[in-house]
């Protein structure tokens, strides 16, 4: 029984991790070193630059006990040249020695001289972490530069091992958007293969690394990262002086040390990308693309992009300058909207010197420029979201100023929400919150409420859903429909049994006649909510009652076609609904009468410049009239309200989910008879203007060869929208035209820096699509409409730049590409009434 037990305890031991014979103290080992590092665009690049780095390793063990070793290794005859030309370039400071505390095949901690700077020592760090490995199959938590890993190790023999690396735990300082399609992502791979000999010593590690980065909104469009470090063992074994001590400790008290981990620290170089200009050199490089001239072109969109990153970094007095400069009196409003992206509490004072919210001016289109730019911005400030709180408690005397205060403080507040732990229930969020509430129950006209229930709206907190469904439901009209669409922008995941009985109850108009718009809102909600076939056949039930809402059943039809369309299973729902059901299934209650429809059309072949129901709106806009309805409306319970009503039109404007002030083109019939006979309209009109951020993603990454990567993606969109109409009153017809032209730019960088070395790839494409909206009115007798949107032609133009720096060049070098891509103009089709209604016009 005795002898078993010693056999199963020898066995035991056979198969134990041979760590004795790895390191010997006393000893040193020599290894050759390589590290090719190339980078690339994400699109099939064939041409791959980057560097190759050379040295000699000796590693030597100057102290152990049976399962620790204290290291000293050394780099020796350091050497980098580019690729693919070979040139070389200089390398300083890695020659001085650096120790690792060795344990079991981990590494506990790495020293450095004091001298050793933030980029040397991580190139130490990446040669260290190549000595830690296991013998033993498993997985198991290590530090290394990359951060805390989770590692898979997988013996292929007894000397051959291969290791898997993820699930990295660092601190990345991720910065990027909420929206998914302006959202980046990084697809990373690691693996290394190492080989022992037969007594446990390492002979061979060859590491592998590979980062993709590329942009959720256009797949094509991005960058890689490739790096590949081979360590080979060089001749026998050496002596090594042995340091004496009884510990560890001991032994580096002397050494004059300091004590690191294996993770690398974020470095960057104090001058990348814009060669050390200064934020006031660079706005005069760039002014000449700021007029508004530019505005709705590539080169608006492209300049803000180069720009904000320099104002992030500026100063007030630096911003202060520039704003007073005779030369940008006619550029203010782009450059405000060059601050307000910038997002910075210098940014932030600098801009409240263009306007006073205690003054009743009447021009506040600057100041309302600032505050609409700030609204859609990614990266809110606490100090700057307090400060807006205090302007608006003080209330504005404009009311313009005032409207675009309340929305920028919301729609700031919403995104500190998104990325703040706490949530809603920050105690910053909660003020705001209960401000927008007050405010609202303290509001005695209804445009007063109109402009906390957009500020609701923008917020989107989850705790004010019952207090918009309680003005749907009591309030008059247009406060009704307001916070409708204030419902309708919160998650569909927060409806719960009570509130889908209530937009059922406003759908159906169970207890009051609604608007036509708010029943339509409750009717997408409800969709939204995914109805079984129970549901949608008792939402179908509409559309075969006596409700004489034509467009509210017209709107559900066309909106109920165009989800079958993009939805198969949808489709198959629908069709089983309609045809279990032969009341529902005729031609009477499937053709309302009625001009109202939904539909949807690709905008461009490259999803950058797409946007859909279900994703980020770049932009949208509504117009809105009161008093007008018996003009066009074939709902004959609103026509009858109409004489009610106070005469008025205007446009509504989302940026990128953020609602806006609306703007009222007339209020009065006296306005509008004003404008009628003056042709005021009849000019090419400006409805908004404005270059705003897209992408706003930054974030870092360590890797293996101990370079730090910067990833970062930043879009930018000039929109020029502007409309003209004419109207005839003797021969009882109108026309309108609105061009939205827009240009957009998206652009990223990967950059990896170390001491001796500075490679990256800059990317980017920019396009001008452009979408026109004319419309044609007779009502010389039945009123007749026809709209056609057109899209004209246009170019996508895409550029990818690498960039290789090595220590001790005076130049970098520059590899450039450039792709066009041409898109054909076409004109879309709508629907078949319209259609219909163009012929009777032509």
């Amino acid at each position: 029984m005795l002898v078993c037990v010693c056999v199963g305890i020898y066995q035991l031991r056979s198969l134990a991790p041979a760590f004795d014979e790895a390191f010997q103290v006393g000893t040193e080992q020599q290894f050759s070193l390589s590290n090719i590092v190339q980078v690339g665009g994400a699109n099939n690049d064939s041409k791959q630059v980057g560097y190759q780095f050379q040295a000699i390793i000796t590693v030597g063990a100057v102290w152990g006990t049976q399962d620790s070793r204290l290291l000293m290794i050394q780099i020796k005859n350091p050497v980098v040249s580019s690729l693919p030309d070979l040139k070389p370039g200089s390398v300083e400071g890695l020659e001085t020695p650096f120790y690792a505390w060795w344990q079991l095949g981990r590494i506990n901690a790495v020293y450095f001289t004091e001298s050793d700077s933030v980029q040397v020592r991580n190139s130490k760090k990446a040669i260290g972490a190549l000595l830690q490995f296991q013998l033993l199959d498993g997985t198991y938590v290590e530090e290394d530069p990359s951060g805390l890993c989770k590692v898979t190790y997988t013996s292929r023999s007894s000397t051959r091992y291969h290791k898997t690396k993820g699930s990295c735990q660092f601190d990345s300082n991720r910065v990027q958007r909420t929206e998914y399609p302006l959202q980046s992502k990084v697809k990373i791979s690691r693996n290394t293969d190492f080989t022992v000999s037969t007594e446990g010593s390492l002979q061979t590690v060859v590491s592998r690394e590979f980062v993709k980065y590329l942009l959720n909104a256009f797949n094509n469009l991005g960058a890689y990262y490739e790096s590949a470090i081979e360590m080979k063992a060089t001749g026998s074994s050496r002596k090594a002086v042995v340091l004496q001590g009884s510990n560890i400790e001991e032994v580096l008290k002397d050494l004059s040390l300091e004590s690191d981990t294996l993770q690398m620290q974020n470095y960057r170089s104090t001058c990348t990308g814009n060669k050390c200009e200064s934020t006031v050199t660079l706005f005069k490089k760039y002014q000449h693309s700021l007029t508004d001239g530019d505005i709705g072109t590539g080169k608006s969109s492209t300049t803000l992009i180069e720009l904000v990153l320099a104002v992030r970094q500026a100063t007030v007095e630096e911003l202060l300058r520039i704003l007073k400069a005779k030369t940008s009196q006619p550029l203010k409003g782009q450059l405000l909207d060059i601050l307000g992206a910038a997002q910075t509490v210098a940014s932030h004072e600098a801009a409240k010197t263009e306007f006073s919210v205690v003054s009743n001016e009447v021009d506040t289109s600057l100041a309302e420029r600032y505050l609409q730019a700030l609204a859609i911005a990614t990266r809110p400030q606490k100090e700057i979201i307090e400060d807006l709180l205090q302007l608006a408690q003080n209330e504005p005397k404009n009311v313009k100023l005032a409207d675009s205060l309340i929305q920028c403080l919301s729609a700031v507040t919403q995104r500190y929400a998104q990325i703040e732990a706490d949530g809603y229930d920050s105690e910053l969020v909660r003020k705001v919150t209960s401000f927008l509430m007050e405010r609202i129950e303290g509001c005695t006209k209804d445009g007063c409420k109109l402009r906390y229930i957009r500020g609701l709206h923008n917020l989107k907190n989850p705790v004010t859903a019952h207090m918009l469904l309680k003005l749907v439901q009591e309030a008059p009209r247009a406060i009704s429909v307001a916070a409708m669409k204030g419902l309708k922008s919160f998650s569909v995941h927060l409806w719960n049994d009570e509130f889908k009985s209530s937009f059922d109850a406003i759908l159906f108009q169970v207890f009051r006649r609604y608007d036509s718009s708010a029943r339509a809102l409750a009717f997408d909600i409800l969709l939204d909510m995914k109805p079984n076939y129970f549901e949608l056949m008792h939402l179908m039930q509409l559309l075969k009652s006596t409700d004489k809402s034509f467009e509210v059943k017209q709107y559900m039809l066309q909106k109920l076609r165009m989800l079958a369309d993009q939805c198969r299973d949808f489709a198959v729902l629908l069709r089983k609904v309609i045809e279990g059901d032969p009341a529902l299934n005729n031609y009477h209650v499937l053709v309302p009468k009625g001009l109202s429809t939904a539909l949807s059309r690709q905008f461009s072949e490259a999803p950058t410049f797409n946007a859909s129901i279900t994703s980020l709106q770049e932009m949208s806009g509504g117009l809105f009239a009161e008093g007008l309805s018996s003009f066009v409306s074939s709902d004959t319970e609103e026509s009858n309200d109409a004489d009610d009503e106070e005469t008025m039109a205007g446009m509504e404007l989302s940026i990128q989910g953020t609602v806006m002030r609306p703007l009222v083109f007339f209020s009065g019939k006296g306005e509008l008879m004003g404008h009628v006979w003056s042709g005021t309209a009849s000019e090419r009109t400006p409805a908004y203007q404005a270059t705003t951020l897209l992408q706003d993603n930054e974030e870092w990454f360590h890797s293996h060869s101990g370079a730090t990567l910067r990833l970062s993606a930043t879009g930018a969109i000039s929109i020029d929208l502007n409309g003209q109409v004419t109207m005839s009153l003797w021969g009882r017809n109108a026309q309108s035209k609105v061009e939205q032209n827009t240009g957009i730019t998206m652009a990223g960088s990967l950059s990896a820096e170390t001491g001796f070395a500075s490679i990256g790839v800059n990317f980017s494409t920019v396009q001008e699509p452009q979408l026109h909206l004319t419309s044609a009115l007779d009502f010389s007798s039945d009123p007749v409409l026809c709209m056609q949107l057109v899209q004209p032609k246009t170019t996508m133009k895409e550029q990818l730049f690498k960039t290789v720096s090595l220590a001790g060049w005076k130049q970098s070098t520059v590899y450039k590409t450039t792709k066009l891509y041409n898109f054909t103009g076409l004109t879309h089709a709508l629907n078949r009434k319209n259609n219909e209604m163009c012929n009777l016009i032509s």
